[in-house]
């Protein structure tokens, strides 16, 4: 196969994807087009109107999620597709082929679907038509993409973890008075100190409408084995003794001691925004819903109406909140989420990835 054939068949993948293939490195290039070909894992139709990267399993194993949990057991025989695309009224004409492939002298095969776009209806609707089990999903630390695994067959698979679809939820907790007051006053203690950490610096966008101070800093190491390692900063002892309320934000829900990051964040006025990312590229703080695991809970110290939290769930389902000053927020930073402010004030959050106990998890639960 020519390289030019190769690119065509390669675009002919990336049209179908579309806008919602986001992440630059998983688009089917024709690197992938070629290596996949040459394996005997590409199938084209004569007429290019639609098309699969997929094959038989040769060995045994685990399928993770985007929690690194184990979800299901793909065994040797069983189909394992990857990608595929097809053009208006061929969707039928991808099923067929890979019910063919099931095909074997002892029954039809066990199905995987590997990476279903979540945010793409076409590859969900093709996991549909068979009827597949969704089990979770993975999600790239890269462009913050939702990629759905489904299985078909009979053999009982694991799937989502306990509360692990929890995408953000409001915790109950006393209101705490004079917030107002803090985010004006701590906004003219730090004066020009407000800044983007080196591990944040592209959420901000090229107008770097969102900065924030670290209380209890996120030390990342680059360039070890330990790349990209999120471990904790010691507490600045001059941000508590100055403003005490800070103090009794932590309290309500946990502590100094189990707090392994805190900052303060705040977003510009009349279209700040924090664009779409997932944080389980950097920090490795074993994030979960789980007691001993670490969660991403927001206090809202001063907002307004016209800003909201975006959050996409494991099955692509896009979800907006709207925060209100002195509420609690858990959400979960592993999946994809962004912030817009419309309105015509800064947006100040205290942000803090705290260890998980039996009194928080009731709450989160609830």
């Amino acid at each position: 196969m020519i390289k030019e054939e190769l690119k065509h068949i390669s675009k002919l993948f990336m049209d179908y994807d579309g806008e919602v293939q986001i992440n630059p490195f998983a688009k089917v290039h024709w690197g992938t087009v070629q290596e996949n070909y040459l394996n005997g894992k590409l199938f084209i139709d004569n007429d290019k109107n639609y098309g699969i990267i997929g094959s038989e399993a040769k060995t045994s194993r685990e399928v993770k999620d985007f929690s690194t949990h184990v979800v299901g057991q793909i065994k040797v025989g069983d189909i394992c597709i990857k990608r595929f695309f097809y053009k208006e009224g061929y969707k039928e004409s991808v099923v067929n082929h890979i019910s063919k492939m099931r095909e074997s002298a002892f029954g039809d095969r066990d199905v995987w679907f590997t990476h279903i776009n979540m945010e793409h209806e076409g590859d969900k609707a093709v996991a549909k038509e068979f009827n597949a089990t969704w089990l979770s999903s993975k999600i790239d630390a890269v462009a913050a993409e939702v990629r759905g695994v489904y299985y078909l067959g009979d053999q009982k698979q694991i799937g989502l973890g306990k509360h692990e679809d929890i995408p953000c939820c409001r915790l109950d907790y006393p209101y705490i008075e004079g917030l107002d007051d803090f985010a004006e006053e701590l906004d003219e203690f730090v004066e020009d100190g407000w800044g983007i950490a080196d591990h944040q610096k592209s959420y901000g966008g090229k107008d770097k409408t969102w900065t924030s101070i670290e209380i209890i800093p996120l030390v990342v190491t680059y360039g070890t084995k330990k790349a990209k390692q999120g471990l904790r900063g010691e507490l600045n002892e001059e941000y508590i003794k100055r403003f005490p309320i800070i103090e009794n934000i932590i309290n309500q829900i946990t502590t100094f001691d189990d707090c392994l990051w805190l900052a303060v964040a705040k977003v510009s006025p009349k279209g700040g925004n924090i664009s779409r990312h997932s944080d389980k590229g950097i920090d490795k703080m074993n994030a979960g819903i789980q007691i001993g695991k670490t969660a991403r809970i927001h206090y809202v110290m001063k907002s307004n109406p016209e800003t909201y939290f975006q959050l996409q769930d494991l099955q692509g389902k896009t979800h907006k909140y709207s925060m209100k000053q002195g509420e609690y927020w858990y959400m979960d930073k592993r999946k994809p989420h962004s912030v817009y402010n419309k309105g015509d004030t800064f947006r100040y959050h205290m942000i803090f990835d705290m260890k998980v106990t039996q009194k928080v998890l009731d709450k989160l639960i609830t």
